[in-house]
C-alpha cells in the first residue's frame, strides 16, 4: 500500500506558515492558497483573508477553485487564519473577534432561552484562570496584524488587487468582519458576513455608526450577509441575528453607497450555514454573471 500524502487537486497550491503578531505578541498559522492559473497569469487577483482558517479553509478553496475553474466567479487567493497552537483557538478568537465586553443586558438570557450564551464564555474563561472582562476587546490588535502586517507582506510576495480585498467571518468571525465594515477607512472593502450579531459591539455602538455616516470611504465597499433559517428558532440565535441584521440595514441608511445584500438559507442551523454563506457570497461579491450552462454551451462550440 503507497503510504505518501497526497493533497487534492484543490489543495496542492497550498502553503503554510506561523506568524507572530507585531500587535499583541500571538502566534497564528497562516495558510495561504493560490488558484489555478496563478503562476501562469501576470494579473493582480483579489485577496480573502478567511477568519477561522483551521475550520472553514477546506470547503471555501474547494468553493472558489470550482467556481473560477467553470468560469462563475473570478479566481481569488485565500489567506485562513487561525491562532496557532498552543494556543487556544477558542478562547483568542473571542479576543481578536470582540470589540467590547458584552454589556449587562447583552448577556441576560432572552426571552424564552433556557439559559444565557454567556454562561458558556464564563466557565471557559474561568477553566482557563481568566476573568471575564479579559477575554473581550482584542479588535483594535487583530485588525492592525491583518491590515498592517499580513496584508502588506502579502502584497510584497503575491499580486494583489489592492482593491478587491475581502474578509469572511462566520459567528464571532462575522462580528470581526462588522467591526472591520464599522472602520470604513479600512483596506478590506469586501465581507462576507455570517450570522453575525452585536452583541460585543453594544457599549459603542451609536458612537461608531455616527462616525460611519460622517465619513468617506476609501474604495466601494460591498457586504453579503447570511444566517440559516433554522437559526430563528432559537431565542439567542434569533436576537443575536436580528440586531446584526438591523444594524447593516441602519449603516446602509447613513451611506446609500454601501451595497449590502441579506440572504437566509432556509433550514440551515448555525453550524451547517456557513458552507452556503461562502459559496453564495463570494459569487455575489466575485461572480461573472455567467451560469454554468452558458459556460458548457461555449464549450460545446
Amino acid at each position: 500500500m503507497n503510504t505518501g500524502i497526497r493533497l487534492p487537486q484543490s489543495m496542492q497550491d497550498l502553503t503554510h506558515e506561523i506568524v507572530t503578531a507585531d500587535s499583541n505578541g500571538v502566534d497564528y498559522d497562516l495558510w495561504i492558497w493560490t488558484p489555478p492559473g496563478y503562476e501562469q497569469s501576470d494579473q493582480p487577483y483579489p485577496l480573502l483573508i478567511l477568519l477561522d482558517g483551521g475550520m472553514f479553509l477546506g470547503a471555501a478553496v474547494d468553493m472558489v477553485s470550482l467556481m473560477s475553474t467553470i468560469g462563475e466567479a473570478r479566481p481569488a487567493i485565500v489567506a485562513g487564519v487561525s491562532t496557532a497552537p498552543p494556543g487556544v483557538h477558542g478562547i483568542q478568537r473571542t479576543i481578536d473577534y470582540s470589540a467590547e465586553v458584552p454589556t449587562d443586558e447583552v448577556r441576560a438570557a432572552p426571552p424564552g432561552a433556557e439559559f444565557s450564551f454567556w454562561e458558556v464564555y464564563e466557565k471557559m474563561f474561568e477553566a482557563a484562570g481568566m476573568r471575564f472582562e479579559d477575554g473581550f476587546g482584542g479588535t483594535d490588535a487583530f485588525h492592525a496584524f491583518l491590515a498592517d502586517q499580513v496584508l502588506p507582506d502579502m502584497t510584497s510576495r503575491y499580486r494583489i488587487d489592492p482593491d478587491e480585498v475581502g474578509v469572511a467571518g462566520h459567528s464571532s468571525g462575522g462580528d470581526f468582519a462588522v467591526d472591520t465594515l464599522l472602520r470604513k477607512q479600512t483596506p478590506f472593502s469586501r465581507f462576507i458576513v455570517g450570522s453575525f450579531g452585536t452583541d460585543v459591539l453594544e457599549r459603542t455602538l451609536p458612537e461608531r455608526e455616527t462616525r460611519f455616516g460622517a465619513m468617506a470611504a476609501a474604495r466601494p465597499l460591498r457586504v453579503f450577509c447570511g444566517y440559516g433559517g433554522a437559526e430563528e428558532e432559537d431565542p439567542y440565535l434569533a436576537q443575536y441575528i436580528e440586531r446584526g441584521v438591523a444594524l447593516l440595514h441602519r449603516l446602509q441608511a447613513s451611506d446609500p453607497g454601501l451595497d449590502v445584500t441579506i440572504r437566509c438559507f432556509d433550514h440551515e442551523t448555525h453550524g451547517s450555514v456557513f458552507a452556503h454563506i461562502f459559496a453564495s457570497g463570494y459569487r455575489e461579491l466575485w461572480g461573472t454573471g455567467i451560469s454554468f450552462g452558458e459556460v458548457m454551451r461555449q464549450a460545446s462550440m
